[in-house]
């Protein structure tokens, strides 16, 4: 396959991926006024937010296997089909239980998109090309929540809020038509031969590579999400308004975005085991530090701010690799190993914060962030003890 045929499939798939968080955050700046049109309370409308998670935790163990068994082509194009069904219904309903109905829908659909990418990524790629293939495709991921609530601001200023979904309708058959025309079926024939791609989920099910990138998924999502609910309470007593507060959230988008564009740079030069590792460890690290500061009250706000930074570098450095990693372990199950993966991040980004806000609420901050800090360590060691790359030579670097 040529570069060029290559690279366009690869801005299609990262295409469809984005449309997962962005179309999970487009909307938020009208919650208040959904729940006004529906006279519903709030709590039912943030229920289409978490219900939307929760359903991205569940697809991926579904999705992956059917890809595997029918190819990646057919599960995307209909994943991208249902996504625009979904997104529809929101735009027509007239009513919140279709509203929330929609959400569901176009959940199950985009769980395709966010699985698939990284497949047809790791089909298409060699094992040497593949973690900046996939720092591409994370990077575009990373920016739907960046440009969801912007773009979602912009339309609840000067437009009903249906428009919004308005727009996540044309930009899904946009998408479905560009990745109809250039995507061919790209499922190798050891992936064929598996059968009903159940028995792939098994395997890697067993497997102590695989299980140390589920724990790492799981708990780096769940750290990422529960320090996006966390960090205005660690700025509640600073004096900042509220867009300043805003504004705060900025450097750990930027450490994230960054990172995932370093981590080619850390490929290049030292094995995607030592890169996982390395990043892990001290991602787990910074954040007991972060603990003892809180717990002590030593936590100016320059230093809160570092490290948030220093918290999305890590995290955004870790994730190219992680996916590279998958694929080369279960190249026959690529599927099952990436929806396996994504179901498994998604339950940890949906406990995030629920768990620490009940920790918080018991035993304070730093408990929260401790806590954290702790079962980062304990997966690091896992991940240090378990994790391995079929395509890495012993004894280099």
């Amino acid at each position: 396959m040529e570069q060029r045929h290559r690279a366009a499939i690869l801005m299609g798939v990262s295409a469809a991926a984005f449309l997962g968080p962005f179309t999970q955050t487009v909307y938020a700046p009208s919650l208040v006024e959904i729940g006004h049109y529906f006279q519903v309370s709030q709590l039912a409308v943030n229920w289409t937010i978490s219900g939307w998670v929760l359903v991205l935790a569940v697809a991926g163990f579904i999705v992956g296997p059917l890809a595997d068994r029918f190819g990646r082509r057919a599960v995307l194009l209909t994943g991208l089909v249902i996504f625009t069904i979904g997104s529809l219904l929101c735009l027509v309903a007239q009513r919140y239980g279709w509203f929330l109905a929609g959400r569901m829908v176009a959940a199950l659909g985009i769980s395709a998109c966010v699985t698939m990418a990284a497949v047809v990524i790791g089909d298409i790629y060699a094992p040497d090309e593949r973690t900046d293939a996939m720092s591409v495709y994370q990077l575009l991921a990373f920016l739907g929540p960046v440009a969801g609530p912007v773009v979602g601001g912009v339309f609840a200023s000067y437009l009903p809020w249906q428009w919004i979904f308005a727009l996540l309708t044309v930009l899904s058959i946009v998408v479905l038509i560009g990745n109809a025309r250039i995507l061919p079926e790209t499922r190798p024939a050891a992936a064929a031969a598996q059968g009903t791609g159940m028995q792939g989920l098994g395997r890697l099910l067993r497997s102590r590579p695989a299980w140390a990138l589920f724990l790492l998924g799981f708990t780096q999502l769940y750290a990422y999400y529960a320090f996006l609910v966390h960090l205005p309470v660690l700025l509640h007593d600073q004096p900042l308004s509220t867009a300043e507060k805003g504004l705060a959230f900025l450097p750990l988008t930027v450490g994230l975005l960054v990172g995932v564009r370093l981590s080619r740079w850390l490929v290049g030069r030292w094995h995607r085991t030592l890169v996982v590792n390395g990043a892990a460890s001290g991602l787990a690290v910074a954040v007991l530090a972060l603990a003892g500061l809180l717990a002590i009250n030593a936590l100016p706000l320059p230093l809160l701010l570092l490290f948030m930074l220093l918290f999305g570098l890590l995290l955004g450095s870790n994730l190219p690799p992680q996916m590279a990693i998958l694929v080369n372990l279960f190249s026959a199950e690529k599927g099952a190993a990436v929806g396996a993966h994504a179901s498994i991040r998604f339950t940890g980004g949906a406990l995030g914060p629920v768990v620490s806000a009940l920790i918080g609420r018991h035993f304070g901050n730093s408990a929260v962030i401790g806590a954290l800090g702790i079962v980062l360590l304990i997966v690091a060691v896992l991940v240090w003890r378990w994790l391995e790359d079929p395509y890495e030579r012993p004894g280099t670097v």
